[in-house]
């Protein structure tokens, strides 16, 4: 049997391929466009691939749109349809629209990330390729995915709330407020207090002399970018988890998210923007999702149970991006931030993608080089998209870089 992968993302494609293969002769591509030439090429050659997995959310050209080529080239070669290939959709949206409009548009069948090899097997065993395998989940990660997903729609997954500290500044923000009133309500807090005095001392916003009371510190770092390390101080307990290697991994969360937070803040001023405010809080809660499903896995996961940590790390990156797109607007943030989520991990973009998604994602490359990554990434720099559309050039993703990671020493420090 031939099988074709058609994924962008990286992980994605790799996990799919993997368990793939162990069915037929498997090969991946990245984007709907190599696709079609792949497939073109087999039916030319007489290879034609006997089934096809794709990926609904790509750049330029959607899973819907390379299926609707796919059967044209098809039809166009006069291939009998019992002859033509298998083709499973694979989506994060399990909404009714989405099913439909794939199997209007000619798919096989659909799978719902996060899927594994037993729900593979599963499908291919409705087309008469394997034997039928039963699904077992057990106490698997995926079960553990899904029932924290499914919690959340109906209601039952508690979220984040804002502590009051954080809910004063916000209030105080919404008015024409002043230094000496955000530092009256951050006084309340010695310990965020201190904390601000020593993150307006640290690489990241050292201008001068050092600082050495509140309200300074505040004049220093900015009153809008106050309003988002307040309330990344105060939520810090979000990425805390009783379970071994769920708190290891929400640890290294926490500095992966703070790390892409300031390189945003670095990349927003190399790009001459007066306010970094937004960016900033977009590069700490673009992860979202996975904090949620780590908190809440590492709350459920039995101290007993042996977890395997690729297994766990594939199922997250297969929801994080609906689920943390879902999470966001839930919370009342805006359609940019839950787009950043959604979009951030591309590799190729469309014209006119909004400049905060290419900043978060050139965010998370150069966190990925200066070793404050969270999910396996290339960490070359060189030829990414998102820094030639916003026109920075190695040098200055160079200097972005060595800022942060001078930086996060202090940063780290400080923030936990």
């Amino acid at each position: 049997m031939k099988i074709l992968v058609v994924d962008d993302e990286l992980v994605n494609r790799k996990k799919m391929e993997k368990i793939l293969t162990s069915f037929g002769e498997c090969d991946a591509v990245d984007s709907g466009e190599a696709a079609l030439k792949a497939i073109a090429t087999g039916i030319e050659q007489g290879e034609a691939f006997d089934l096809i997995t794709l990926d609904v959310s790509m750049p330029q050209m959607d899973g819907t749109e390379v299926l609707y080529e796919i059967r044209r080239i098809e039809e166009q070669r006069n291939i009998p349809k019992e002859n033509r290939a298998k083709v499973i959709m694979v989506t994060c949206q399990s909404d009714k629209d989405t099913v439909i409009t794939c199997m209007q548009a000619g798919c096989d069948s659909y799978i719902i990330k996060p899927f594994d090899r037993t729900i593979i097997g599963e499908r291919l065993g409705e087309f008469g390729m394997i034997p039928l395998v039963p699904v077992h989940l057990g106490q698997s990660i995926r079960k553990l995915v899904m029932e924290t997903i499914n919690n959340f729609n109906q209601g039952k997954l508690r979220m984040p709330v804002l502590p009051q500290i954080s809910r004063e500044i916000e209030a105080a923000m919404s008015r024409p407020s002043g230094t000496e009133e955000l530092a009256g309500i951050i006084e309340k807090d010695s310990v965020i207090s201190v904390k601000i005095i020593a993150t307006a001392n640290s690489p990241l916003y050292t201008g001068g002399e050092k600082v050495q009371d509140l309200r300074t510190a505040i004049a220093r770092i900015g009153a809008r970018e106050i309003q988002t390390i307040v309330s990344a101080l105060a939520n810090r307990n979000l990425y805390k988890s009783k379970h071994k290697l769920f708190k290891e991994l929400l640890k290294k969360l926490w500095l992966h998210s703070l790390s892409c937070a300031y390189c945003c803040r670095a990349i927003s001023a190399k790009l001459g923007d007066r306010d970094s405010s937004n960016v900033f809080l977009m590069g700490l809660t673009h992860d979202i999702g996975t904090v949620l499903l780590l908190k809440s896995i590492g709350d459920i996961a039995p101290d007993t149970m042996t977890l395997d940590t690729n297994e766990l790390m594939e199922s997250l990156i297969d929801v994080n991006a609906s689920f943390g797109s879902a999470i966001l607007t839930d919370l009342g943030f805006g359609a940019e931030f839950s787009d950043v989520v959604r979009l951030h991990r591309w590799s190729s973009f469309e014209n006119g993608t909004r400049k905060e998604i290419l900043i978060v994602n050139l965010a998370e490359k150069v966190s990925t080089k200066i070793n404050f990554g969270f999910f396996d990434s290339d960490a070359d720099l060189s030829n990414l998209e998102s820094a030639m559309t916003l026109g920075i050039d190695d040098k200055g993703l160079a200097e972005v870089a060595e800022e942060v990671k001078e930086g996060m020493k202090d940063i780290e420090r400080i923030f936990n």
